[in-house]
């Protein structure tokens, strides 16, 4: 399952949010090389130890909204990234994790969508090249799957899920933080 969560009341956050984020590259201009093809990744820390205490909130509160047991917590690791125009993600997972996310604090138009690519592409490859358009349309049934980044917008989806970014093609950054969630059961 995808999760698709609304930050309520995002525009009273956003500029603070911007602020903090370009502060940490300024602080730490190198930052980490991962999936990203250019752009800047700051380093992944537990969301406990993040300065940002409007991030810890809202990321604390929107995983509260998911529909996990009573007994079962998530501890959260994430990092920011800033995405020049040209900048982009090659495909990847997120391994060591149960579910990931991406929470987007700024997303110009045609600053990049992610692709979710399905896991029975090899297998299914065949079949699914071969339907017809109307079909693949009702029917959902489609090698990959895009969400266009919505500003306030989180998605929480599987780890195993492979995944790229497209390419920056605005003019402005795009700004996003990123996270892992390992789901453990209390006892």
């Amino acid at each position: 399952s995808i999760h698709s969560l609304g930050i309520d009341n995002f525009d009273d956050y956003r500029s603070k949010l911007i602020e903090e984020i370009y502060q940490e590259r300024d602080e730490d201009p190198i930052g980490r090389k991962i999936s990203n093809c250019g752009g800047w990744q700051s380093n992944q820390i537990t969301i406990q130890k993040d300065r940002s205490e409007l991030l810890k909130e809202i990321i604390r509160n929107s995983v509260s909204k998911l529909p996990i047991l009573e007994g079962v917590y998530a501890s959260v690791e994430g990092w920011k990234n800033i995405n020049e125009p040209g900048n982009f993600n090659v495909k990847h997972n997120h391994p060591r994790s149960d579910l990931s996310g991406v929470f987007w604090i700024k997303a110009p138009k045609n600053s990049g969508s992610i692709v979710f690519h399905s896991p029975e592409m090899f297998n299914r490859f065949q079949e699914l090249d071969s339907y017809e358009d109307d079909f693949c349309y009702n029917s959902n049934c489609y090698m990959t799957h895009d969400f266009v980044p919505h500003e306030g917008r989180i998605l929480i989806f599987p780890a195993s899920l492979e995944h790229h970014v497209e390419e920056n093609k605005s003019n402005e950054d795009r700004i996003s933080y990123s996270f892992n969630l390992v789901l453990k059961h209390e006892k």
